[in-house]
């Protein structure tokens, strides 16, 4: 088991929530938190940096499922990068690579934004 941390990055049009260890059902209130205390202007983005993710269950397939929700009801994306294989072959399983868009990693996923200091 791989304790969970989170770092949340703001610059140009968005955010990037970098989620790092094990997404289950003990650390996914953690993230939904933090996603409720995130702000992002209309036409914004939010990046799920998913590269040093090491587990994620259903709960975590949910949190998903929230930030894209929550994203949409600011009229703003998320987007995920650097997804492990594991975790795009359920994505493809249950349909939400067609929800959500995922890059090759941050740099792709964030391309264009003007940097602004957080």
């Amino acid at each position: 088991m791989s304790e969970l941390t989170l770092t949340v990055t703001t610059a140009g049009q968005g955010a990037v929530m970098a989620i790092r260890g094990d997404l289950d059902f003990h650390s996914a209130p953690r993230v939904r938190e933090a996603l409720a205390d995130l702000r992002l202007a209309p036409g914004g983005r939010l990046v799920l940096d998913l590269g040093g993710l090491t587990f994620c269950d259903s709960s975590g397939i949910s949190v998903l499922v929230a930030a894209h929700n929550h994203t949409q009801g600011l009229r703003a994306e998320t987007v995920l990068a650097d997804v492990p294989t594991g975790v795009s072959r359920i994505l493809g399983v249950v349909g939400l690579e067609r929800v959500i868009a995922q890059y090759a990693d941050t740099r792709a996923a964030t391309a264009g934004w003007t940097q602004a200091a957080t």
